[in-house]
């Protein structure tokens, strides 16, 4: 099947799992999380996988997000694989550090999962990002403002974060799981215009299927002439950074300034850590003169005395 095939291809590819490696599947209960645990389970063999595990985060967001846990629980009795769970009060999460729902959720996820792997000796997460996601983060970061970083979306694997469906278009997980008559929960804030993403799912992306039905592989062929780019500026910025950055931390802004445009930008997102443009652009402007830039998550950006700071 496509599923399958596009796995093995990406595997071969980029040798996302070592042998004997023990994978911990980020499992939200629904159908891409399923086929992800169904493929690798019948991919076992080929990966030579020790053992595979699922981790079920509780964000507390809809009245029926115990309903969700709860057969996540059922899904690992049933096929006899470990499962961590917990809960978080995302909401309040996002308040307290300003942070929209989907940035909140995301990290408390993330933590949540790294947490598990640090503890529990597991060497990989896995996620359910298959294609269709990865072009819905493509036009995200270009509706918010991002350079060739941003644009590029997410990478196959990511640190310790693998994406086996990365090649895997939604259409082809949908199928797998009807074919193999897979049960899944239907997260009802998938269809919740409260969230960004699903305002580009379900309103912008059928109007462009309609003008290029395979924008899928079109945009990931894109990506990949991008990312080859990319990954040759980010060398330069990398080795830039190095020779303008002091033992403090800070940044020389006379040393920066006289660089090209292109390289301020990249410097300082490497510095800081972030992709949005809008951000960068401001943060780029206090190499020219004082001032400050609140990032978010309780850090700002500080120029004087001719030097960037990061605090928190």
């Amino acid at each position: 099947m496509s599923v399958l095939r596009k796995v093995v291809y990406l595997q071969r590819k980029y040798c996302l799992i070592p042998p004997r490696s023990r994978i911990l599947i980020a499992f939200s209960g629904g159908v891409d999380s399923v086929v992800l645990y169904t493929a690798l389970k019948e991919l076992s063999h080929f990966f030579n996988l020790k053992e595979i595990a699922l981790a079920h985060l509780n964000h507390k967001l809809r009245e029926d997000a115990d309903r969700d846990e709860e057969f996540c629980r059922q899904f690992a009795r049933k096929v006899g694989v470990k499962i961590f769970t917990s809960s978080v009060d995302t909401r309040a999460f996002a308040r307290k550090e300003g942070l929209s729902l989907e940035e909140a959720g995301r990290r408390l996820r993330y933590e949540f999962f790294h947490d598990i792997l640090k503890k529990e000796g597991y060497d990989l997460i896995a996620t359910g990002h298959h294609l269709n996601d990865l072009v819905e983060t493509i036009f995200l970061w270009l509706i918010r403002g991002s350079g060739l970083e941003g644009i590029t979306g997410f990478e196959p694997k990511e640190g310790k974060v693998i994406r086996p469906l990365f090649l895997v278009k939604k259409e082809e997980i949908s199928r797998f799981a009807v074919e193999r008559r897979l049960d899944w929960v239907e997260d009802v804030s998938n269809y919740s215009f409260e969230f960004v993403r699903n305002k580009i799912r379900h309103r912008i992306m059928p109007v462009v299927k309609e003008i290029n039905p395979s924008v899928e592989d079109t945009l990931l062929a894109f990506r990949d002439i991008l990312t080859e780019e990319n990954r040759f500026m980010d060398a330069v910025s990398e080795e830039l950074l190095k020779r303008i950055k002091d033992e403090d931390g800070s940044i020389d802004c006379k040393l920066l300034r006289n660089e090209h445009t292109a390289l301020q930008r990249r410097v300082i997102k490497r510095w800081i850590g972030i992709r949005e443009f809008r951000k960068i652009e401001q943060i780029r402007r206090l190499l020219f003169k004082g001032g400050r830039v609140n990032i978010g998550g309780g850090r700002e950006v500080i120029s004087k005395r001719g030097k960037l700071y990061l605090k928190s």
